[in-house]
C-alpha cells in the first residue's frame, strides 16, 4: 500500500467534508502532502494518535475549529417526508433509500453521521441520533482490543467500499447521459435518417425511450430549482422583520442552493438539443435576486423602525439603506436587460385592530352555523343560537364599517 492509501485506512470514511475536503481520501492527500493530521472530528483523538504513529510525527489536539462529531446516525421522520430525493442525492454512501414523492428511510447499519442529509432536506425532517447500543462507530486509530479494532477496521474498508462504488455509478450514469444528449444531438442534426425496415424502427424506439430517460434529468433538475425558490420564498416570509443574524446566514445559505439550482438548469438546458416547441427562458440573473433580498430586508428594517417610533437618527441611516438597495436594484435590472422597477412607493392604511376582530368573530359565527346545520340531530334552540349568534356579528361588523 502507498503512504496515501494507508493514512486513508486509518481515517473514519464518513466522507464528511468537515477537515475542509470533499471526502477522506482528499484529506488523506493533503496529509500526505503536509497538511496536519487534528482536522478530522468524527475521528478524534484516536484518529491523530493513529496518524501520529503511522507518520512519526507529535500527537496533535483536535482542531476545535472544526466542530465537534459525536457516534451518530441520521433518522428520518417519516411522517413528514415529501419523498424529494434531495437527502438520497447528499448521502455518500447510499445509506438512504426511497423514491420520489414515496417515503425515506435510513440503513442504520450503513449511515456513518456524516450529517450531509440534514441541510438539503427542504421539510427539516431530519435528524442525527446518538449511534445505537453495540453498533460500532465508523472510527479511525487504536482500539481497546485486538477484535475491535478489526471490527472497526472492516467498518471503514465497507464505507469506503460504498463510497466508490456510488461515485463510480454516478460516472458511469453521467456518462450513459452524455452519450444519449449526444445522439440524440445527432439524430436531430440528420433527420432524413429515418427507420425502413422493423429492426431499425425498434432501435429507434430504443433510443426515444434513451432520450425520456434524459429528459427526466432536465425535468428533475426543474423541480429542484423550484423547490429551491419555494424554500428561499418561504423563509423570507418566515422569518422575522428585520431578519436575526442566525436567519439571515440561513438566506445566504438557501440563496446559494437556489444559484446552485439554477446553475445545473442552466448546463442541462445548454446541453440539450435545441427544440422547435419553445425556447427555454433565461436564467434569472443571481445578482438581481440578490439585490430584491437586500432590499426586502432594508425595507423590513425601516418599518420596524418606524413602527419602534425610534429616534430620527436611527431612521436616517436606514433610510439611506434603503435608497441604496433600491439603487442597486435598478442597477442589478438594468445588468439583466430588464425594465426598471417602478419605486414609487404607497403607503398602506394602518390595519383597524377592531374590525379585525369584528370579521375573525364573522368567520367563526358562520363556520359554526355552516357544521350545525350538517348534522341532522343538532336541536333546534341551538340553531337559532347560532343564528343569532351570525346575525349580531354581521350586525357589528355593518355598523363599525359604515358609522
Amino acid at each position: 500500500m502507498s503512504l496515501i492509501q494507508r493514512i486513508d485506512a486509518l481515517l473514519p470514511q464518513t466522507q464528511c467534508g468537515k477537515c475542509g475536503h470533499p471526502g477522506c481520501k482528499p484529506y488523506a492527500e493533503g496529509i500526505a502532502d503536509g497538511e496536519p493530521i487534528n482536522k478530522c472530528p468524527p475521528g478524534g483523538e484516536e484518529t491523530i494518535a493513529a496518524l501520529a504513529e503511522l507518520l512519526k510525527v507529535p500527537v496533535l489536539e483536535l482542531d476545535i475549529s472544526r466542530g465537534s462529531a459525536p457516534p451518530q446516525v441520521a433518522y428520518i421522520r417519516e411522517a413528514e417526508c415529501i419523498g424529494c430525493t434531495k437527502c438520497i442525492q447528499a448521502c455518500p454512501v447510499d445509506a438512504i433509500v426511497g423514491a420520489a414523492k414515496l417515503m425515506h428511510t435510513v440503513i442504520i447499519d450503513e449511515c456513518t453521521g456524516c450529517d450531509l442529509c440534514v441541510a438539503p432536506c427542504p421539510v427539516d425532517c431530519i435528524e442525527m441520533h446518538p449511534l445505537p447500543l453495540g453498533t460500532l462507530p465508523v472510527v479511525g486509530g487504536l482500539a481497546f482490543n485486538l477484535d475491535e479494532q478489526r471490527a472497526r477496521a472492516a467498518k471503514r474498508d465497507h464505507a469506503r467500499q460504498r463510497f466508490e462504488r456510488r461515485n463510480a455509478r454516478l460516472r458511469r450514469e453521467e456518462q450513459q447521459k452524455q452519450a444519449e444528449r449526444e445522439a440524440r444531438a445527432k439524430r436531430a442534426a440528420h433527420p432524413e435518417v429515418t427507420a425502413t425496415d422493423p429492426v431499425q424502427a425498434a432501435l429507434e424506439r430504443v433510443r426515444a425511450q434513451k432520450a425520456a430517460t434524459a429528459d427526466a434529468a432536465l425535468k428533475k433538475a426543474k423541480i429542484d430549482l423550484a423547490m429551491s425558490r419555494a424554500q428561499l420564498h418561504k423563509s423570507l416570509k418566515a422569518f422575522g422583520h428585520p431578519p436575526t443574524f442566525e436567519q439571515q446566514s440561513q438566506l445566504v445559505v438557501l440563496q446559494q442552493q437556489f444559484e446552485a439550482a439554477e446553475h445545473a438548469l442552466a448546463k442541462l438546458e445548454a446541453s440539450a438539443p435545441p427544440t422547435p416547441v419553445v425556447a427555454a427562458a433565461p436564467a434569472k440573473d443571481a445578482d438581481l435576486k440578490r439585490a430584491k433580498i437586500q432590499l426586502a430586508m432594508r425595507r423590513a428594517e425601516l418599518k420596524k423602525a418606524q413602527t419602534a417610533e425610534a429616534a430620527p437618527e436611527q431612521i436616517a441611516p436606514l433610510e439611506q439603506a434603503l435608497r441604496d438597495a433600491e439603487q442597486a436594484l435598478h442597477d442589478a435590472e438594468a445588468a439583466s436587460e430588464q425594465p426598471l422597477p417602478d419605486l414609487v412607493r404607497v403607503e398602506k392604511r394602518p390595519i383597524d385592530s377592531q374590525i379585525r376582530q369584528l370579521k375573525t368573530e364573522l368567520a367563526y359565527a358562520r363556520a359554526n352555523l355552516d357544521k350545525l346545520e350538517r348534522r341532522a340531530d343538532t336541536p333546534g334552540e341551538i340553531l337559532d343560537q347560532a343564528r343569532a349568534r351570525l346575525q349580531d356579528a354581521e350586525r357589528q361588523v355593518q355598523d363599525h364599517v359604515t358609522p
